[in-house]
């Protein structure tokens, strides 16, 4: 590997580029929606060359902005004007309209799974779905009703 690159800018090695470069097949969300069709792709934060998920998000009545990366598994996020705290459980929206994103089950740290739709059905059954407690990395994705588990992207 490189110490500098053409710029003379030292390189630092990214374990979670190893990670995605190991794997033969990554899944990447390029659709996501709120409750009233707005799509939550936004090319204002990118992950490895990907447009990101952006919410609006509500903690300590202070409102903000995250992005989460598009890529199922990849835990990554960014705050944008607003300072989370680990374990508060925070409220979700869609920036365009406000409309907070619908509470789909309850996850298994006391937060709740609330669901952004992969589809302009807007049907849970393909929906990602994301806690709303700060530094729980539970999300799930569905696809016809089916979970898909990161395991079997391979095997797609």
């Amino acid at each position: 590997m490189k110490r500098f690159d053409e710029k003379g800018m030292m390189v630092y090695p990214n374990p979670l580029k190893k990670d995605f470069k190991d794997r033969r097949k990554v899944l990447v969300v390029k659709e996501c929606y709120c409750p009233q069709g707005h799509n939550l792709i936004n090319p204002r934060a990118i992950f490895h060359n990907l447009p990101g998920i952006m919410l609006k998000v509500a903690a300590h009545e202070q409102f903000g902005l995250i992005a989460l990366s598009p890529i199922y598994g990849e835990k990554s996020r960014i705050s944008i004007d607003i300072d989370l705290i680990k374990d508060e459980i925070v409220r979700l929206y869609c920036p365009q309209c406000d409309t907070e994103l619908p509470v789909f089950a309850e996850c298994h740290c006391g937060g709740k799974l609330v669901a952004a739709y992969t589809t302009t059905d807007l049907d849970f059954s393909n929906a990602l779905t994301i806690c709303n407690r700060v530094d729980c990395t539970n999300a799930t994705l569905r696809s016809g009703g089916d979970i898909i588990k990161l395991s079997a992207i391979d095997s797609f």
